[in-house]
């Protein structure tokens, strides 16, 4: 399978009293045709700020490095006119909160037809026809009506139907879910889930899906990068994070997962300790104020982002070492 994206070393840093911090450090990963890679990690660990950084939507103070390679081009050169024909038509993405993302003055059929208006040259019935259609695609019941409503007319689970209609409607190479299924009940969210599935089957879309949430990725993703601090400390496929897991991070993500299979009652296994503040992030491994396998050498040496085989890589001296050894 072809690629379809390729971030290379992307790098996202924040002024704070005159002072650059870095949010992102080191990031790289790809994604294939009709794959879907799942970003994971706690509050605070980057993975919003890195989608921003793909689609340009950071403020213009933030700085950004590396390359974020589409199609043969990079988007950080793009120019701004450039970016705004491949954002929302090739490109598209569903924000956290669809409440917010929603403008509450216009008409649902009105905020999806625009994207079809700047990126498609289609007439006014065509623009309608498509629209009814999508609204079906996503499973809302009454679609002219709710062409004709507002939002705060509809429930969580259909505005966020709808924004998923509005990042489909131009049917994007590449698809960036940003916690899609926050707020919402866990019947709702296992609809959105199972809805954002078969519109990638259906339509070959490629799916960068940011979520705190494991069984989320079990159930929706192909391989998966997990980040901390503003790194990836461990990606692999999802047999190899749930199987095979390698960076003390990633274990104890699993070991908070509560489980309904065993017949003793287990207490959840919590991390210790809090993510580092992007002004005092540790000298060494950024893990290493909490990870219960900490050496001296970790304090004061940052790991490399090693192959420990079958492509499967890990940010940690253990692995490192074990890496070596093969």
């Amino acid at each position: 399978m072809a690629e379809v994206i390729r971030v290379d070393s992307i790098g996202v840093e924040f002024s704070i009293n005159q002072h650059y911090f870095h949010a992102v450090d080191d990031v790289s990963f790809h994604i294939h045709e009709g794959e879907t890679l799942g970003l994971v990690g706690e509050s605070g660990s980057g993975k919003s700020v890195t989608s921003l950084a793909i689609v340009r939507l950071l403020a213009k103070s933030a700085r950004v490095t590396g390359t974020v390679m589409y199609k043969g081009r990079n988007l950080l050169d793009m120019t701004v006119q450039e970016m705004r024909q491949i954002r929302g038509g090739e490109i598209s993405m569903i924000f956290q909160e669809p409440m917010t993302s929603l403008n509450p003055v216009y008409k649902i059929g009105a905020q999806i037809s625009e994207t079809l208006h700047l990126h498609q040259r289609l007439s006014k019935r065509e623009a309608h026809d498509q629209v009814l259609g999508m609204l079906k695609k996503v499973g809302i019941a009454r679609p002219e009506e709710i062409m004709n409503g507002y939002p705060y007319q509809l429930s969580g689970g259909m505005r966020q139907r709808v924004m998923i209609a509005i990042a489909m409607i131009c049917n994007p190479s590449l698809l960036i879910a940003d916690e899609p299924t926050t707020a919402l009940d866990v019947t709702i969210q296992a609809q959105i889930l199972r809805l954002m599935k078969e519109l990638s089957r259906d339509y070959g879309t490629s799916v960068l899906l940011i979520t705190h949430d494991l069984g989320v990725v079990a159930e929706m993703c192909d391989r998966v990068a997990v980040m901390y601090a503003g790194q990836i400390v461990e990606q692999g496929t999802v047999d190899d994070i749930f199987f095979a897991t390698h960076h003390p991070y990633t274990q104890g993500l699993l070991k908070a997962i509560p489980k309904i299979d065993v017949k003793i009652k287990e207490r959840l296994q919590p991390i210790d300790g809090n993510v580092p503040a992007i002004t005092r992030m540790p000298k060494g491994c950024r893990f290493s104020s909490r990870c219960p396998y900490v050496m001296e050498r970790c304090r004061s040496e940052a790991p490399a982002f090693v192959d420990i085989g079958e492509r499967h890589y890990s940010r940690c001296w253990l692995s490192a070492a074990e890496g070596l050894e093969k």
